[in-house]
């Protein structure tokens, strides 16, 4: 009997040693046995574009974050109503993204906006668990999922249930505007520019008849006069060939400048 209770009593010592080194372990007192877990975060994902508006021929940027790793799928939604899985892509395959922000295009390659234009949506999963949603291979940069939005979104939906039926996952939308170009209104002016009458302005133009070597001319007062003003434009006659070639020539204008002179 004695040799007995010595060992359980040795037992006894043995499990208070370890209960006390629990306790000191936790920093606090736990009862024997319950060992606390910490509850699980619910998975977010965000997903946006670096502007609401784009240009045929512009480059996308997109973003996106995540509250803890996971796999991502991000669908694009055509304004035609046809649907593809932009990322992963044929160019960027690893969708296994840590926890944080990250950005898009992550390779060589870009996103450049095509027609048609108007509202265009995309649309991101994210899970924990890898939901396969990608192809076997990429036999185009950006496979086409579908080509009635509503119906495209319900299928991958349901495809994601079937994997999985828990709500582990998590989904966000964003849009933007295809235009094919930036709008713009010409200026208005108060009023409508007028320009000189033919008097005024016809001694710019050559006279309406052939000349002679050493001609000039100059308009004033509605007629042709011979010679050449005191000041202001005049015309003279060109010939490089000589008087034997009086019709080969060609009328050039002179401005005559004099400070203080009287035109006549």
């Amino acid at each position: 009997m004695k040799t007995h209770a010595t060992r359980i009593g040795i037992l006894l010592v043995i499990g208070l040693i370890a209960t006390s080194g629990l306790a000191v372990a936790d920093g606090q007192v736990a009862p024997l046995g319950v060992i606390p877990e910490p509850t699980p975060q619910p998975l977010t994902v965000n997903l946006w574009t670096d502007k609401s508006t784009y240009m045929v021929g512009e480059t996308l940027t997109i973003f996106f974050s995540v509250s803890q790793a996971a796999f991502i799928y991000i669908y694009d939604i055509q304004p035609d109503g046809i649907v593809r899985l932009i990322f992963p892509n044929a160019y960027s395959q690893g969708n296994f993204v840590s926890a944080g922000t990250h950005t898009l295009p992550d390779g060589l390659y870009k996103f450049t906006v095509a027609p048609p234009t108007g509202l265009e949506q995309l649309q991101i999963f994210a899970s924990p668990v890898d939901l396969g949603l990608s192809p076997p291979y990429f036999g185009e940069p950006y496979p086409m999922a579908g080509g009635n939005p509503g119906a495209a979104t319900s299928q991958i939906q349901a495809q994601i249930m079937g994997i999985v039926p828990e709500p582990i996952w998590a989904t966000a939308w964003t849009s933007f505007t295809i235009v094919q170009h930036y709008g713009y209104t010409p200026p208005t002016y108060p009023h409508t520019p007028t320009y000189p009458t033919q008097p005024s302005w016809f001694g710019y133009q050559p006279p309406p008849f052939s000349g002679v070597a050493g001609a000039f001319w100059y308009f004033f007062g509605g007629q042709w006069i011979s010679g050449m003003p005191s000041s202001g434009p005049y015309w003279y006659w060109y010939n490089p060939c000589g008087y034997a070639y009086p019709a080969c020539g060609e009328w050039r204008i002179r401005f005559r400048i004099c400070i203080g002179c009287e035109v006549p």
